[in-house]
């Protein structure tokens, strides 16, 4: 007796949770702070959808406060 094959494989989907986690963590820390804080809002819609956990969501956002602070801080220090 052979055994059964297994089943086929389900074709890949676009994973838009960590795309726009990614994006947000990048963008929130180098450039943009408030693009950031979308991509990371996005990122979190995008898991709940899925059943995914937001982690990834959460840490864009993070990541976005944290280049915001940076950014103020450069800002006042460069100004006095």
């Amino acid at each position: 007796m052979t055994a059964p094959y297994p089943p086929p494989a389900t074709p890949a989907r676009s994973d838009r949770t960590t795309l726009w986690g990614t994006m947000g963590i990048v963008i929130g820390l180098l450039t943009c702070w408030p693009l950031g804080v979308v991509f990371g809002v996005l990122s979190m819609n995008e898991a709940r959808k899925a059943g995914k956990q937001t982690t990834l969501g959460i840490v864009a956002i993070i990541a976005s406060i944290v280049g915001l602070v940076f950014a103020v801080t450069m800002y006042y220090l460069a100004t006095r």
